[in-house]
Order: C-alpha cells, then sequence, then structure tokens
C-alpha cells in the first residue's frame, strides 16, 4: 500500500504549518498593502495632495511587493511537483532487498539467521546478545578477531541452553572489544525486502520486515 504519494494542498499547508514555514497573521500582503494605498489618497488633503514622485515610489513598492508575491506562489508549486516526482520514483523500491539501520529478527522455527552489524575498527572479542519480544536475553553468540567494516553472525535460532526457541520477534545488540579491552562502537543492520513505502511528516519510510526505517538511511538496494 502506498500512501500520501502526491501532495494534495492541504497536506502541503500542514507541512508548513509544522515546519513554521507559514507567514505570521500580522503580516500585510499585496491586498492589504493597496487598500492601505487606497485610504492614503481619500483621505489626503486636497489643498496639499500628495507629491507625483512620492506616489510613484509607492506604486514601485507595491508592484515589488506583487511580484515577489507570484515568485513565491510559483516555488511553492515547483516544491509540490519535485516532491511528488521524488515520491513516485521511491515507490520503485517496493519488492527490492535492502540493508539499513536495524536490530529486528523476524525468526520461524528452524531458520538460521544471519545478523548483520558493522565496527568502526578491528575487535579482538565481540558479543551478540539476541533477545525475545519481551526484552529477555535469548543467548550470546561469542565471535572474535572481527574486521572493522561489515562482519556477520551466523543463529541457528537456539536459546543459550541450546534449545529451539518458538517463532516469533526478537532483536540483538552487538557489544565489542578492542585488544586492550576498550568498547568499540557497533551498528546492526537488517536485511529484508521492502513491502511498503509510507509519506509522512517525517518524510519517506520504508517498511522492512515489519520496522519502519527511513528511506535515507538506506545502505544497499538489490534485486
Amino acid at each position: 500500500m502506498i500512501s500520501g504519494l502526491i501532495p494534495t494542498s492541504t497536506d502541503l499547508a500542514e507541512s508548513k504549518v509544522s515546519s513554521g514555514d507559514v507567514a505570521n497573521a500580522n503580516e500585510l500582503g499585496k491586498n492589504d498593502f493597496l487598500k492601505l494605498l487606497v485610504a492614503q489618497l481619500e483621505a489626503q488633503n486636497p489643498l496639499d495632495p500628495q507629491k507625483a514622485e512620492d506616489f510613484s515610489a509607492q506604486l514601485a513598492q507595491f508592484s515589488s511587493l506583487e511580484q515577489l508575491t507570484n515568485v513565491n506562489e510559483n516555488l511553492k508549486q515547483i516544491e509540490s511537483f519535485e516532491q511528488a516526482v521524488n515520491n513516485s520514483s521511491l515507490v520503485n523500491l517496493v519488492g527490492k532487498n535492502v540493508d539499513s539501520p536495524g536490530d529486528r529478527i523476524d525468526y520461524n522455527t528452524g531458520d538460521t539467521k544471519t545478523l548483520n552489524f558493522s565496527l568502526s575498527e578491528e575487535a579482538a572479542q565481540v558479543a551478540v546478545d539476541i533477545f525475545d519480544s519481551t526484552g529477555a536475553k535469548v543467548t550470546t553468540l561469542t565471535l572474535s578477531n572481527q574486521v572493522a567494516g561489515a562482519n556477520q553472525a551466523i543463529w541457528n535460532g537456539n536459546d543459550g541452553e541450546g534449545k529451539p526457541v518458538s517463532s516469533g520477534a526478537y532483536t540483538f545488540k552487538v557489544k565489542a572489544q578492542s585488544l586492550s579491552g576498550e568498547e568499540i562502537p557497533a551498528q546492526t543492520f537488517i536485511s529484508g525486502k521492502i513491502t511498503d513505502v509510507i509519506f509522512d511528516k517525517d518524510g519517506a519510510q520504508a517498511i522492512i520486515n515489519g520496522q519502519k526505517t527511513a528511506v535515507s538511511e538506506i545502505s544497499r538496494v538489490s534485486i
């Protein structure tokens, strides 16, 4: 299901309100400026009318204001068009296999799962903790001598006692240490197929293995 593909005028209005881009209600527009100009002409002293050069200057200001207003409206239309084109192109991601930051594991009994993670530098010891949907630790996978960059851990679906776990949603976290025992930053990734692309106030979001992920965070796309 693809929602919000082409933004409506209401969507754009809400977007502007949320980002604080709407002009302040106290600001004057070109219609207000014209009303003030007419009121000034009606109220001027017939014995001391406004000089021609002053009137011409005010007309020039009004003309400039109108042009700027028209430019602003054109920019809004261009923004809407570009957003629609960008949203349309993102629909092509549906059905593609991707990698993105995440920690979710959708496990079915009998499966063997590959858990992907990245290290900022070489690690002497790596512990991959796996948790069930309640947050309870299921098991820990221990690895050694992992290189900087992309790495993998294989989980056979057993808990810490070697018993198969039930099907369900699990998560994993990675702890890595250097030879000197210092902690090394680690980033977990999920691999899966995009089933939906959603456009909301936070931008384009892809649904991967049931988990919402910003499209901008996807690091790899394949067929």
